[in-house]
């Protein structure tokens, strides 16, 4: 009896945790996270963290409920996102612009919500934040004397996904060295997916998890430690290859 008890618990506790981590017809639960609204021009620009621990998603839409639809900076309606991936909106790729609401006092916290095609409505709250961020628009470019690193990138297909490697040359990775000053030559590298920023790279190879169909663009940057685009002579040090998911 005693037996039977334990594995009826341990059934319900399945079934528990089931229903807490997946949602409507078995779409497991997106999440956001570290949401921002920086005063921009005439807007905010949101970012934030998205965790995807399911399957290849499209975000098709972010809006509040002061303002409507937000336009996202890649010029695209829909973004898609990977399977079993983290990306970001971020200053330094996609991120969404919300216009229309006004000066709103720095830390408070504004509605936002993420439609997903599969995972439907998420909200979160955005704290608005009036201070200067780290930018990681800004490029470094390398100076006479430094090493001027080279990047070539491959993307191979792998199961459902794809294989990255970032193939550099007068450049050295370093996970050690993130967020420290700049060292010549050294730091890490940032992986974009039609301008949604998917993750660091802290060496030469990465993972790009099933997509929805359509046609991406798969780009590599370098950068410093403290997060500046490694730039040689004006030209960004950056490499794209093309993929079309049928």
């Amino acid at each position: 009896m005693k037996g039977l008890r334990l594995l009826i618990a341990l059934v319900c506790f399945s079934i528990a945790g089931a229903a807490f981590y997946f949602q409507g017809d078995g779409v497991p639960k997106i999440s956001l996270s570290d949401a921002v609204l920086q005063p921009m021009g005439a807007g905010h620009a949101l970012t934030l963290k998205i965790d995807n621990p399911g399957w290849s998603e499209r975000l098709i839409e972010v809006s509040t409920d002061d303002t409507g639809p937000a336009m996202l900076t890649s010029g695209a309606p829909v973004l898609g996102l990977p399977a079993e991936s983290s990306p970001s909106l971020a200053m330094d790729g996609v991120h969404a612009m919300i216009m229309g609401l006004g000066d709103v006092e720095d830390g408070r916290l504004v509605p936002v919500r993420l439609m997903f095609e599969r995972g439907g409505e998420i909200i979160t709250r955005a704290r608005v934040d009036t201070t200067a961020m780290m930018d990681h628009s800004t490029a470094f470019n390398v100076p006479p004397g430094e090493p001027a690193p080279k990047l070539s990138i491959t993307v191979t297909p792998h199961g459902s996904g794809w294989n990255v490697l970032a193939e550099v040359q007068d450049f050295t990775f370093s996970k050690s060295a993130v967020d420290g000053p700049h060292q010549p030559g050294i730091g890490h590298a940032h992986l974009y997916l039609n301008g949604l920023k998917l993750q660091r790279m802290y060496g030469p190879e990465a993972r790009i998890g099933a997509l929805p169909p359509g046609t991406y663009e798969v780009r590599v940057t370098v950068n410093t430690n403290d997060h500046r685009a490694y730039s040689v002579n004006g030209t960004p040090v950056t490499a794209a290859a093309e993929i079309t998911v049928d």
